[in-house]
């Protein structure tokens, strides 16, 4: 037992879970900013006005989203490789080249709100102003870059400048925000300027901590195709899991009522911050898993992060054992119900985090992203087909049961692929043609 006990104390002082723990609270505190930066704004504007900065912001989050299109995971996957090799040069080619195809896929979408700037205010914006379909262009580039270089420095292994920048954006904003609204108050121009001054500053900071020379790298057709044919499966996979995250809200506002969907709702924003913890899990483990060369490592180090989960799922049970204290302490008697439901939603993380290593290792070490975009389509359909059954059935318990049995399909999927290259057989696993 004692053996057991020093190995779990020296994976938690491990430098993966030290690295993880510098991305969850760097995360963590994003989402407070972001959530301060809201409020404030929800506060000094009126109803209306506030109704059309969110509009707003959400389209600017879809687009930047949908830009993504699985670069992300091709700047770790090539650039954590030559890094590994010491060849600075390589990195620097695949990293202009990522930040090429992020802005060109991110003006092939915000072209129509352009080009149809009355239209797209009007119908997608709440406003008959175009100018809010100008403000959504220019501040989705501003999220391109919010994404782009905290992944490019924890390609590098660079968590602390990550986490930086990855803060710049929603500290400039809080700051600048909380200045306009002690001088002269807060309109909708205001607040869109306070995000626009945030992103300028991001980009800036983004730019020192990267170093501006891999602009002068010299970019080859095959490099830009190498990172489309990796990302091609990851992006659909992201964009597929945006849908997806966003469905249990949705359809249980339509089957079960606005009541249902505030219980679960809370629910939902507390399971929320271990997600968060598992994608910082995740990115530490994709710069380690793309860099080695060698098979029985990787097996091992899979292995590793494998024992690495288990503090954190004996911390999502402790979690479970004092939810109802834990939200009606924070939210009154009156969200008494929500405890049941994050109870499961936060049992339906466990697999989720049990299958956060070998998903990892699917994409960076065995390179089949591609088992992981076919699994993200099978989630949604999934998620689709079990909440309405679910939802009519359970109430607002409904897509908390569906989720906990997609994650459990997921954590037996990936681990099944796993076991078949690093144990049941000897060779690559066969290609699939996408």
């Amino acid at each position: 037992m004692k053996v057991y006990i020093n190995r779990a104390i020296g994976l938690a002082r491990s430098q993966t879970a030290k690295d993880t723990y510098i991305l969850f609270f760097g995360n963590i505190l994003s989402a407070v900013l972001g959530f301060i930066f809201t409020l404030i704004i929800a506060r000094g504007l009126s109803v209306s006005d506030f109704g059309v900065f969110s509009a707003i912001n959400n389209l600017v989050a879809i687009l930047a989203a949908a830009s993504e299109i699985g670069i992300s995971a091709g700047v770790v996957n090539f650039i954590s490789g030559f890094r590994a090799k010491g060849d600075t040069q390589g990195a620097e080619k695949y990293l202009k080249a990522s930040l090429i195809l992020r802005l060109i896929s991110a003006s092939v979408l915000v072209l129509p709100a352009i080009l149809f700037a009355s239209f797209v205010a009007n119908r997608f914006l709440a406003t008959d102003n175009p100018s809010a379909s100008y403000w959504t262009s220019a501040l989705t580039y501003g999220l391109v870059f919010w994404a782009f270089f905290p992944v490019a420095l924890q390609a590098s292994r660079r968590f602390y400048a990550a986490v930086v920048t990855d803060l710049s954006l929603g500290t400039t904003r809080v700051i600048v925000i909380s200045l306009l609204l002690v001088t002269g108050g807060i309109t909708l121009s205001r607040a869109l300027w306070a995000f626009a001054i945030g992103a300028v500053v991001l980009v800036i900071i983004g730019f020192i901590l990267v170093r501006i020379r891999f602009l002068k790298a010299r970019v080859s057709k095959d490099v830009f195709s190498k990172i489309l044919r990796f990302s091609g499966w990851v992006g659909v996979n992201n964009l597929v899991s945006g849908i997806s995250g966003r469905l249990d809200v949705t359809m249980l506002a339509a089957l079960a009522g606005a009541t249902a969907t505030g219980f679960y709702s809370i629910s939902s924003r507390l399971a929320f911050f271990i997600a968060v913890l598992a994608s910082s899990f995740s990115a530490v483990l994709a710069t380690r898993l793309a860099s080695f060369s060698d098979k029985e490592a990787e097996r091992k180090y899979i292995l590793k992060a494998l024992l690495a989960t288990l503090p954190i799922i004996l911390g999502i049970v402790v979690w479970i054992f004092i939810a109802r204290p834990f939200i009606t302490i924070l939210f009154g008697q009156k969200y008494l119900e929500s405890v049941v439901i994050f109870k499961v939603l936060a049992a339906a993380m466990i697999p989720f985090i049990f299958a956060t290593p070998a998903v990892s290792g699917i994409i960076y070490a065995v390179k089949k992203p591609i088992y992981i975009g076919i699994f993200g389509i099978i989630q949604l359909l999934g998620l689709l087909g079990l909440n309405l059954i679910l939802i009519p059935a359970f109430g607002s318990i409904g897509p908390a049961i569906s989720v906990s049995l997609v994650n459990t399909i997921l954590a037996i999927y990936a681990w099944a692929i796993i076991y078949k290259y690093y144990w049941k057989g000897a060779g690559e696993i066969s290609n699939i043609n996408s």
